[in-house]
Parts: structure tokens; C-alpha cells; sequence
């Protein structure tokens, strides 16, 4: 049986998608997060090659969201922001609070 392969990748700035290297990860480096035409060059390339998910630093999906619905809404590829590797904005854990909640219908983690 041939394994079919679904692979991830990081973008962001360099310094915050170098360390996924070391676990085999795609990196897309992004030197200017106002490259909007550079992010959908990244973007389209995952989704002609069938990347499953995208690892995507807060700021850039932050800034664009719109963008990146537009072009993943009827694709495979699915995006989670995550922290740069200097900050976190606490976005990426609101956005998968949220995504789960819409998915049980229910805040599994609200403080009781």
C-alpha cells in the first residue's frame, strides 16, 4: 500500500519558521509582511502542491485573513496561526478557541 503524504508547512518571518526545519517542515519566509502578492504566491503554491496544513505566524494572518479565506475557502489546506517566535498576540489560541467551540458547540475551555 503506497502512503500518501499531506505535508505542512511554516511562513512567517525567517527567524520564526527556521526552527520547523528540524522537523522536516516547509518553510516559506516572508521579508516583508506587507508583500500581500508575495503571501499569494506562498499561498497558491501550497494548494497546487496539496499541503495540508499551513502553519502561519499571528501577524501575517492577522493582516490577511480575508486573503487567506479567499483562497483556502474550497481548498485542503488549512491554516493555523501560530506565535512568532517574539511574541504572541494570543490570536492563534482565540482562533482555535473559537474554531472548536463552532465544531461541539460548546466552550470546552471556558474557566468554570
Amino acid at each position: 500500500m503506497q502512503r500518501r503524504s499531506h505535508p505542512v508547512a511554516a511562513v512567517g518571518d525567517y527567524e520564526s519558521v527556521l526552527p520547523f526545519q528540524a522537523i522536516g517542515l516547509k518553510q516559506y519566509a516572508i521579508d516583508d509582511p506587507n508583500d500581500e502578492e508575495g503571501l499569494r504566491r506562498i499561498m497558491l503554491d501550497m494548494i497546487n502542491e496539496k499541503f495540508a496544513i499551513c502553519l502561519m505566524t499571528e501577524d501575517l494572518y492577522q493582516r490577511y485573513e480575508q486573503l487567506i479565506g479567499e483562497l483556502t475557502h474550497d481548498e485542503a489546506l488549512n491554516v493555523i496561526p501560530i506565535p512568532t517566535l517574539k511574541h504572541s498576540t494570543g490570536y492563534g489560541t482565540l482562533q482555535i478557541r473559537n474554531w472548536v467551540e463552532r465544531a461541539v458547540g460548546i466552550d470546552i475551555f471556558a474557566n468554570k
